[in-house]
């Protein structure tokens, strides 16, 4: 069994404790950053699960918000059009987008690289139209409104009380994400995304880890688009158009292949349209420059970058003028 260091639990149990005062210091009754904390939940949950796609296992996907959007209406739809209680309907909601992944997972399980990234494209491309198309199921071009807020035990919670189910289902899936990664599967993942002819050499069923992991990552964008749709109450095909772009950014500018870096990335990303609202415009166009910037100064991603720069500081302070400077040349 995998047991964490010191530093690593520390960085864990500050965060967490960040995260709980977090709406303390927004205000507890300021909705508009209390819905802002929120998105930093459910986007955080997807970054992770697309990040054990891509970072762990090597899978390309660029259509990853569609199982966001087929977990968040299968949720709506099950709830409100059918009647099913809020548990039930979630439940359903996971097993849906589950299979979704176990079916996009059979048809890609042998492609790679470039062709596994355009079948991923024309995935969630498919499940646009379906959304837009299907108006009598899903509200079509409209949206899908009315969606109830969760209720316990009758209480319907208010956006402070929702923000921490939402934290709490963050902090599971990291869990669930922390110990598939250092369990036998995990390793298997890590030797696919490495060189999967020599895994495969080795025993590993290649095409059966891809299958699994398709379907894994699937059931947590689909918890995503669940918190997203009990949050907003609000469903439409266009909000999801742009999600999986905005997904792969977070998940690249954070780091890939690190539990932490997704984090980072939804941190960053998240608070930039806030931060540069009057320059909306050209928001998309900054991504893009802070995607090349990254990918040319900081290839492992911002986590990376902190990770190497407080390596650097610990080194130098416990070897002084011994330490390594930049560019491998030796201090002291």
């Amino acid at each position: 069994m995998h047991k964490t260091n010191a530093r690593t639990r520390l960085v864990i149990s500050v965060l967490i404790l960040l995260a709980l005062i977090a709406p303390f210091v927004a205000g507890t009754r300021n909705n508009y950053y209390l819905n802002i904390l929120i998105s930093y939940c459910y986007y955080g949950i997807m970054t992770i699960s697309l990040n054990l796609l891509v970072g762990y296992t090597g899978q390309i996907s660029l259509g990853h918000g569609a199982f966001m959007a087929i977990g968040g209406y299968a949720y709506a739809i099950l709830s409100k059009t059918f009647g099913l209680p809020m548990p039930l309907a979630l439940l359903a909601a996971l097993c849906i987008s589950f299979s979704c992944g176990l079916l996009l997972g059979a048809a890609c399980c042998k492609l790679n690289a470039i062709f596994l990234a355009i079948v991923t494209i024309g995935f969630a491309r498919s499940v646009g139209l379906f959304l837009t198309n299907e108006g009598w199921l899903t509200g079509g071009a409209n949206g899908f409104t009315g969606i109830r807020r969760m209720h316990i035990f009758g209480h319907r919670l208010s956006n402070f009380e929702f923000y921490y189910v939402a934290l709490a289902a963050l902090l599971l899936m990291f869990l669930v994400c922390y110990r598939l990664i250092y369990s036998k599967t995990g390793r298997a993942f890590q030797a696919i995304r490495t060189a999967p002819i020599a895994a495969a050499a080795m025993g590993i069923n290649v095409n059966g880890y891809k299958f699994l992991v398709c379907g894994i990552s699937a059931a947590m964008a689909g918890l995503a688009g669940v918190l997203y749709a009990l949050n907003i109450n609000y469903l439409s095909p266009d909000i999801f158009n742009k999600t999986s772009v905005f997904l792969i950014t977070m998940t690249v500018i954070g780091g890939m292949g690190s539990l932490f870096g997704p984090v980072c990335g939804t941190l960053v990303i998240g608070t930039m349209p806030e931060l540069l609202r009057p320059f909306a415009e050209h928001l998309n166009g900054m991504y893009g420059v802070l995607i090349i910037l990254v990918l040319r100064f900081m290839p492992e991603g911002i986590y990376g970058a902190i990770t190497q720069a407080t390596r650097f500081a610990a080194d130098r302070l416990a070897r002084p003028g011994k330490g390594i400077l930049p560019g491998g040349r030796k201090g002291g």
